[in-house]
Order: structure tokens, then C-alpha cells, then sequence
């Protein structure tokens, strides 16, 4: 049956097989893995930081112009700050704003303006408890989220966005005035009246000095605190497959203090730079999205690891429940989306669809609606695609991922009508080749073999290798498949485009591909039909 865009499917993964009302077993015989120990970074993913993020109560803003210009009249009063202070030019350098949507429309309008640095939770209140998601207490549950981000004045905001200035605000820090007197003797007078006022609407952050206190020695504890550094740090994950730690690419990495933020993502070794400069301790944060793709707590909280309060290196290890799950969908999403995929078309663009794709991420124990023992599936309508896991291994989760998107991806091949129309056996089998071969670039002695229910073929991998693994297939059927090979999974694909049947696909492969086997290519079809 089919659910508006997408056909709702009902995969398992490709290391599982039958899924059955009452139960779910393997056919295959996996290797028991066990986690071997290792060395840890610096900090590590626990059951205590996630779930909904909490906060202080909100304070006086410090950064409005108001307490700006009251700061320095103060500090020129009480002669605590020796220099120019003509060279401040108090005025509104930012606006702190809530956006508001009130629609899907509004909702991917916004997001579509990859320049705006977005919260799902406020700027202005210290988080007491890092968590997960944030859910404003305001909204119900099919609401929107809100969206808080500071920008600088004169920016241009997304049109036909609902949205609420909070405050107008002056950030000495990114006062580009002030970048000439970066790191000359007029920095430390900056400094002072960014702390001044913190100081005056008791905001100030005390920990940092009692953290770097040098018993009876001031101008230590002056140079300790002042000095700038520039956030930076490695970002990997516990694989409990591969029994290591790996590095992950392409995780959105954020820094924060108060209405100061940045963001970069981190290379293929897992490492990120800020490239600024801060003077106080950030909050790190990572955001798992990227510009076609979000992963989000169940259905409608944005996913996030809050991380630590603090001026040095943030080095993560991520090892517990929903962390791990959204760590995992993030590295299939990024490989299918933006690496080396062997020339597939990916899943849907932000362009295309005027929204991402999202990934939900759900424990078992979050489906009401289970089906036995089965552990993990995924479904696929609309734009979204929901993924459940219990105590999977991270390749089986890889590899779920992968297949669902690979539906999402068929739906782009051609006409959504003849996705929306074509036989199931075709897009299960198709989405099958897919989880097995992006999976082997990731769990390079994955196989992917199995048959489960009847839709869900080995054709594709009996089209390019020549191994015999067809499972449950009856005596009667003849092995002359099993001579079909040397096919790319970029071929079939091709010859997928704007077929609905299994024979229609397999005469498109004949048609368009030469290729020595496609004379045992009926039997190979005849096979799995």
C-alpha cells in the first residue's frame, strides 16, 4: 500500500530475514562479537546526558545595548578601565530571534537558509541538564519547534517566516570595529566590559577564575583567564561491531556563549577547528543535521549532544542509546548523501524536496506498535523515515539506514508515479543491492545475503558477483542464475529508471547494458520470481 510521496515499506535488514507478525529469527549465523576495551577520549556519551534537555530560569540579559551602555558609563566612573573607550561604538550589532513556524511551509523555508546558526532551545538560560532534544513546554507535540538563533542587524531574514525580536543586542566580540584591535592592548579592554557586564546582571561565570586561581598571584590568574583560545576537538564513536573506536565524518559541531556561536564540521579523521577565538568557556554541542538530512529524538525533536561548559579541547566518545543510534544514521545518511557511493543518485536534495529528509530515531522499547520479536525495521512516508533498534550491532543499524534511504532515492530515480506504482518485489530488491554494496564500503565483509520475505530478493548481488548464496530457493529451480555477473550496481540502477515491473527491469537491463552473462539473466530473474 502507499502513503502519499513514498511506499510505505516494511524492511528488515538485510543480516535479518522474515518478518512476521509473531516473529523475526535470523538465517544467517552472525560472528558473536565481543567488545573488546579500550582508550577513551576525554569524555564519553552516557544514559545521564540524554533525554530532554532542563534550564536555569532566564536572567537579565547582558548583552542589550542598554546594560552595554550602562556598563561602560559605570566602568569610565569608577576609572576601572584604562583606555579609549571612544573606540566602543555602543549601537544594536545583532538581534536575538525566535522563529516561530506555524507550518511545514514555514518550517522548510527556514531551515532552507543554511546561514542562519539555529537552536531548538534558548541562548539566554544556562542549560543545567544537557540532554538530547528540547521541546519548548509551550508547544504540543505536531507544533513546530521554535527556533532561536542570533543574527547580526542588517541581516536578511527568511520571508514569510513568523518570528520574535527578543532583544536587540551589542556583541563586543563580534564588533567588527573592534577586529583591528584583536589581540593589541585595547583586547583587554574589551574583555573587561564584556565581563562587567556580566558582573552587573549576576551573569558572571566565576568557576573560570576559581578554576585557574594561582595562590597570591594576580597577574597569573589575569593571564590564565584572558587569554583567547580557539575551541577545536575529535569527534568518534564506539563501534560495537568493528570492537573500536571510529572517528566520524561530517558531524555538525557547535560552539556557544551566550549569543556568540559557530559552527564547522569535522573531517574525515573526525577533527574539528572552530577557527575563532574566544575569551570565556563555550558550550559544545553537536547538531546531527546537515543540509539535506536531519536525525531527529522519535518524531519531532531535533537530535543534539549537548556537551561539556569549558575552555579547552572537547574530545567525544559516543557509546550509550540514542547518542550511538543517531551517530550511526548520521555516518549512512553522510555516505550515501555526500561520499563516494559509487555513482548512485542520492536520496532527495533540501532543493528538491523544499525540506529534508528526517531520520527518527526510535529505541524498541519507543514502538507501541511492535511486531514480535522483530528487533529493527524501518518505514518510509512522506519525507520522513523512522528507524527502531533495541541491542543491534552498528553495521545492522548501518544497514537499515542505508536501505531506507535507498527507497527515498528510487522515489528521485524518475516519476514519483512510478515508484508509487511499481511492483514491491522491485523496490525491495533494488533497496537490498543498495544495503549491500554501501554497506561493504563501511563493514567491508558485510554480504548482505538472506531471503526473508518473497519481495525482498538477492537479485542485484547475484547481478554483479557470481557467488552462489541463493537462500530458501526450492530444487526445482535451476542454479543457471547463479552465472549472471560483472553488472555495476550503477547499471542496474540506471535500468531501474521508470520501471514498475520485474520483468520490465530485468529487459531494461538486457536493453541498455551489454554484457557477457545477460543470456542466463531470464533464469537469474526466474529465480527469485
Amino acid at each position: 500500500k502507499l502513503l502519499h510521496l513514498f511506499k510505505l515499506s516494511s524492511c528488515t535488514s538485510l543480516l535479518f530475514t522474515v518478518m512476521f507478525l509473531s516473529s523475526c529469527q535470523k538465517e544467517e549465523k552472525e560472528t558473536n562479537h565481543e567488545l573488546k576495551t579500550f582508550p577513551l577520549s576525554e569524555s564519553i556519551t552516557n544514559n545521564e546526558n540524554e533525554g530532554l534537555m532542563e534550564f536555569a530560569p532566564a536572567t537579565t540579559n547582558p548583552y542589550t545595548t542598554q546594560n552595554m551602555l550602562a556598563a561602560l558609563n559605570e566602568l569610565k566612573l569608577s576609572d576601572e578601565i584604562n583606555c579609549d573607550i571612544n573606540k566602543f561604538n555602543i549601537r544594536v550589532t545583532h538581534k536575538y530571534i525566535r522563529f516561530e513556524p506555524q507550518d511545514s511551509l514555514e518550517n522548510n523555508t527556514l531551515k532552507a537558509d543554511t546561514t542562519l546558526i539555529l537552536f531548538d532551545y534558548p541562548l539566554d538560560r544556562k542549560i543545567t541538564k544537557g540532554g538530547t532534544y528540547y521541546k519548548d513546554p509551550s508547544l504540543s507535540e505536531n507544533e513546530f519547534n521554535f527556533q532561536w538563533c542570533s543574527v547580526p542587524a542588517n541581516k536578511s531574514l527568511p520571508i514569510n517566516v513568523h518570528y520574535t525580536v527578543l532583544a536587540e543586542l551589542y556583541l563586543p566580540e563580534d564588533d567588527t570595529e573592534l577586529v583591528q584591535y584583536y589581540e593589541t592592548e585595547f583586547d583587554d579592554c574589551i574583555t573587561k566590559l564584556v565581563e562587567y557586564a556580566l558582573k552587573r546582571t549576576d551573569n558572571f561565570d566565576t568557576s573560570t577564575f576559581e578554576e585557574n586561581m594561582t595562590q597570591g598571584d594576580e597577574n597569573e590568574l589575569k593571564r590564565k583567564t584572558n587569554n583567547k583560545y580557539t575551541p577545536k576537538g575529535n569527534i568518534k564513536m564506539v563501534d560495537n561491531y568493528w570492537n573500536y573506536n571510529v572517528n566520524i565524518r561530517g558531524v555538525k559541531v557547535r560552539v556557544q556563549r551566550w549569543f556568540e556561536t559557530r559552527e564547522c564540521l569535522t573531517d574525515n579523521n573526525g577533527n574539528f577547528n572552530m577557527l575563532h577565538q574566544f575569551r570565556h568557556p563555550v558550550n559544545y554541542s553537536i547538531k546531527w543535521e546537515r543540509n539535506d538530512y536531519e536525525i531527529r529524538h522519535k518524531h519531532s525533536g531535533q537530535a543534539y549532544f549537548n556537551g561539556p561548559h569549558q575552555k579547552s579541547d572537547w574530545n567525544l566518545t559516543i557509546s550509550s542509546n540514542y547518542s550511538r543510534m543517531y551517530a550511526i544514521i548520521h555516518r549512512a545518511a553522510h555516505r550515501y548523501y555526500y561520499e563516494f557511493k559509487e555513482n548512485l543518485k542520492s536520496p532527495p536534495l533540501n532543493s528538491q524536496m523544499v525540506g529534508r529528509i528526517t531520520l527518527g530515531a526510535y529505541l524498541w522499547n519507543d514502538n507501541v506498535n511492535s511486531a514480535g520479536d522483530c528487533r529493527m525495521w524501518g518505514r518510509l512516508t512522506l519525507n520522513e523515515i523512522r528507524i527502531f533498534q533495541s541491542d543491534l550491532d552498528c553495521r545492522e543499524l548501518f544497514s537499515t539506514t542505508i536501505h531506507e534511504l535507498g527507497h527515498a532515492s528510487h522515489w528521485n530515480l524518475g516519476s514519483h508515479s512510478d515508484y508509487n506504482k511499481a511492483n514491491e518485489k522491485v523496490c525491495e530488491s533494488w533497496c537490498r543491492g543498495v544495503q549491500w554494496r554501501l554497506t561493504k564500503l563501511e563493514y567491508n565483509d558485510y554480504n548482505g545475503r538472506g531471503r526473508g520475505k518473497p519481495e525482498y530478493t538477492n537479485v542485484v548481488m547475484d547481478c554483479i558477483d557470481d557467488e552462489s548464496n541463493n537462500f530458501n530457493i526450492l530444487a526445482k529451480h535451476t542454479n543457471e542464475g547463479d552465472s549472471v555477473k560483472g553488472y555495476t550496481i550503477k547499471q542496474i540502477e540506471d535500468a531501474l529508471k521508470g520501471k514498475r515491473t520485474w520483468n520490465e527491469w530485468k529487459q531494461s537491463i538486457i536493453d541498455k547494458h551489454n554484457n557477457a552473462t545477460e543470456n542466463k539473466l531470464d533464469a537469474l530473474f526466474n529465480l527469485w520470481n
